[in-house]
């Protein structure tokens, strides 16, 4: 696959209901302690949409946005143009060939960002062992993945920070059916801390089927493909907010790449179409004297049962919409 800039625009859907196209990205700077997740779906054959936004101050406030899932949002045709397209008050529009605007406004916190580097061209996931069937039913007609640069304010309970983070965005088009995944040990370890290294990766289960691993690791403008990912995760008292991770990604050669990563604030996202919940939590890590950043993403559910959590069973993550303090993950 090589990369245009057509790719980052709304496409034509095919006729199948199922249909969706979605824009996310996961940012940190680190000097200002100051990150968040933001993603946008929209489903135009049905007329909806999905927005999930996260921003946190370290030693602050952070502020969730999750229920859309629960309450989807309508969308109308003049919700996508030709460069890009909007649920609610939430954009993601191409602006450049690989650089993108986002942005979000809801009462107590807002965005007007700039994706506005790349650290390698945007790419597909490698296409490893039985992933055929996975990609038809999550991303069949096109999906990118890239590390970069992302400047510009995020203002949370009326305070205002003017950043220039670390980011990987994501973006994909084409039929989904999440009822076909099962997510009772995803994960999805993906981030950057710098052109020196970036990486992205998955492991998530058909219902019936084998587990699926796909990514890459990017170095220094060469690419590599991952053939398996392992993520032990350190999880709180609670048994499930990440306070740590350590990933070992193992390449097609052979080669074992391991990070170790550090929690530093996260969110949970309610899945009640298939009764669970994923956490998405911002990271760090070193690598060569540098501080590096991801976003490790996972649903911890070994038991396939179908309690979604509540903020009274979290000591860490944050569940409920609206603002509260950001939580010290130090121990």
């Amino acid at each position: 696959m090589t990369y245009d800039q057509s790719m980052d625009c709304p496409h034509t859907p095919s006729p199948d209901k199922y249909w969706q196209e979605s824009d996310a990205y996961w940012f940190y700077d680190a000097e200002q302690g100051v990150g968040g997740f933001h993603r946008i779906g929209q489903k135009p054959n049905i007329g909806t949409g999905q927005a999930t936004a996260f921003a946190f101050k370290k030693s602050g406030e952070r502020f969730v946005l999750n229920d859309s899932y629960t309450n989807e949002l309508t969308i109308t045709p003049e919700d996508r143009w030709k460069s890009g397209h909007r649920v609610g008050r939430h954009i993601a529009e191409s602006i450049a060939p690989g650089k993108m605007h986002y942005a979000w406004d809801e009462q107590e916190c807002s965005a007007n960002l700039e994706y506005y580097e790349s650290f390698y061209a945007p790419r597909d996931w490698s296409k490893p062992k039985h992933s055929g069937e996975l990609m038809d039913n999550i991303n069949s007609d096109g999906h990118l993945e890239c590390s970069g640069k992302l400047r510009g304010q995020v203002k949370i309970a009326g305070n205002t920070y003017d950043i220039d983070a670390l980011c990987h965005r994501d973006r994909s088009w084409g039929f989904r059916d999440t009822s076909r995944a099962s997510l009772h040990r995803y994960r999805m370890f993906s981030g950057t801390a710098g052109s020196e290294l970036s990486f992205a990766a998955f492991l998530l289960d058909l219902k019936g089927g084998p587990g699926v691993v796909a990514g890459f690791v990017s170095r220094n403008g060469v690419d590599q493909d991952v053939s398996d990912l392992r993520c032990m995760v350190t999880f709180d008292s609670d048994g499930l907010s990440p306070i740590g991770a350590t990933a070992i990604l193992t390449l097609e050669t052979g080669e074992e790449v391991r990070i170790q990563c550090q929690s530093v604030q996260g969110f949970m996202t309610p899945l009640p179409d298939t009764n669970c919940a994923t956490s998405d939590t911002i990271s760090t890590f070193e690598y060569e004297g540098k501080t590096g950043f991801l976003d490790l993403e996972l649903c911890n559910n070994p038991g396939r049962g179908i309690y979604i959590p509540t903020t009274e069973d979290l000591t860490l993550l944050a569940i409920n919409c609206g603002v509260s303090k950001s939580a010290s993950y130090e121990i």
